[in-house]
């Protein structure tokens, strides 16, 4: 029953795509139509290249973590491929959701310790290379979200939705940044939930000295000093605090 409503809700939106874009450009700011499209058009972009990426980097994982698996003689390989693929597009504890029952497996399956130790090693070492090497490689931080609110989304979104929610978290919560980066009223999702600096340098060195840090105002000089100089130093930070 559910599936037949999705897909009625589906052919009625696809039929009438360029009206409901309209109403949502209308619904958005129809004063300003350029910055509308502008939010539609950054959306899409952000929502594309993250999709499309993901979709590259759990593909590669899941057919790593078939080939090993099938390397080590674990039964079903497949299907933890394809388990792994699947669930990695939940963030964070999706490959830890598939590892532990392939673990579990290789302990009951054997004896000894060799399989389960050898089917562990392959999925940290792949998952290890797959998130710090490859996904950074391939879109970084191309959504722009913050690590804590990847996090905190995903156990609001999964807590409303259910499974549901924890695996649109990400791209639900990408759109609400987006639309915080140009909707002046929801500019607060832009500085809750996005990854750049919430205040600027000056801004920093100003309240770290109201409130008395020196260590963290002596931390963020000496960062700064590794690049630029001490008269750069001194005029685009010291004096405009």
């Amino acid at each position: 029953a559910t599936a037949g409503i999705v897909l009625i809700v589906m052919l009625f939106t696809l039929l009438e795509h360029e009206s409901l874009r309209d109403r949502l450009l209308r619904l958005i700011g129809g004063h300003d139509l350029r910055a509308s499209t502008e939010v539609l058009n950054d959306v899409g972009e952000r929502l594309s290249r993250y999709f499309v990426s993901q979709f590259a980097v759990n593909f590669g994982v899941g057919a790593a973590v078939w080939l090993g698996l099938w390397a080590i003689d674990l039964p079903h390989a497949m299907l933890w491929g394809v388990l792994t693929a699947l669930m990695r597009f939940v963030p964070y504890i999706g490959v830890l959701i598939a590892a532990v029952p392939a673990v579990l497996l290789g302990a009951a399956v054997e004896p000894g310790w060799t399989l389960m130790l050898l089917t562990l090693t392959l999925f940290l070492v792949i998952e290890v290379l797959a998130a710090q090497v490859v996904e950074p490689l391939l879109y970084g931080h191309s959504t722009g979200l913050s690590p804590l609110s990847v996090v905190i989304a995903a156990i609001f979104w999964s807590a409303l939705w259910g499974p549901v929610g924890l695996l649109l978290a990400t791209p639900l919560t990408l759109c609400l940044l987006v639309a915080g980066r140009y909707v002046p009223s929801l500019k607060f999702l832009d500085i809750l939930l996005g990854d750049g600096p919430s205040l600027t340098r000056p801004q920093r060195f100003y309240q770290r000295t109201l409130s008395g840090d020196a260590h963290d105002l002596i931390a963020q000089a000496r960062a700064y000093l590794k690049k630029k100089s001490f008269a750069s130093y001194c005029d685009n930070i010291v004096l405009p605090a």
